[in-house]
């Protein structure tokens, strides 16, 4: 029973172990090349946003926040000095020992700096895991909020290529009716109906352009440039219209 409880022990941390976020592979870093046009989507939006380069400069002042600590120490030492006429040009009939020392030289020696000074530090080092951890916090969101963004855009494009080509169906429908009601072969309602479905239909089509336009526009928010200037997206677009397609 014991040997049963141990193995199930080791695979439970193994699997843990293993289900270690790499963060790098959440983001990947600037030097490499993203192999897919979603993940230089995230790529850009981690690069171009304001947020994610506030989280990284807190890092860096958390960094030095833990070097002013490390020596806060210093402030104990001091030294001093007596410049004046006298010390830098004495009269040859002024005494010798006027205003001496010249220079003082001093330590203040506090029992609190002994105590406090290593406290200090191991929280600025807190603060510097804090703020790593910030950052990769913002990765996961940066991740999760484009390749959000991309399947709306990924459904809203399908969306509207769709409804063009019911559109165009329509259209194909209203011009036939259109000619048949003026040879008298349909009523009027008849022709009305297929003018009313053919409108409502053009109607689908602009709600459909709108709703990509803005997933557009919103995507292009985190990334920081165009997406039509991102290499790949021609590509991209070709793969949906690839899977909409009806053969």
């Amino acid at each position: 029973m014991r040997l049963i409880l141990m193995i199930v022990c080791i695979m439970q941390f193994s699997v843990a172990y293993g289900q270690s976020v790499d963060f790098n592979k959440v983001i990947l870093p600037e030097n490499v090349t993203a192999s897919s046009f979603e993940e230089k989507l995230v790529q850009l939006a981690w690069k171009n946003h304001p947020t994610n380069k506030i989280a990284l400069k807190n890092v860096e002042i958390a960094s030095k926040e833990r070097n002013l600590a490390r020596w806060k120490w210093l402030d104990d030492i001091y030294a001093t000095g007596n410049l004046n006429e006298y010390t830098i040009n004495p009269s040859p009939d002024a005494p010798t020992n006027m205003f001496f020392p010249r220079y003082n030289f001093g330590i203040r020696v506090s029992l609190g700096t002994f105590v406090s000074t290593p406290i200090r530090s191991r929280i600025e080092s807190d603060n510097i895991v804090n703020s790593e951890h910030e950052v990769n916090e913002r990765k996961l969101i940066v991740r999760e909020q484009v390749l959000a963004g991309l399947e709306k855009l990924k459904q809203y494009y399908k969306f509207m290529k769709l409804r063009e080509q019911i559109k165009e169906d329509f259209l194909t429908m209203y011009k036939d009716a259109e000619k048949k009601f003026s040879l008298g072969e349909v009523d009027i309602e008849k022709y009305r109906s297929s003018v009313q479905s053919y409108y409502n239909q053009a109607e689908e089509v602009v709600e459909a352009q709108t709703n990509y336009n803005s997933a557009k526009i919103a995507l292009e928010a985190l990334v920081g440039v165009s997406i039509l200037e991102i290499d790949g997206y021609q590509q991209f677009l070709q793969k949906l219209d690839a899977e909409i397609k009806i053969d």
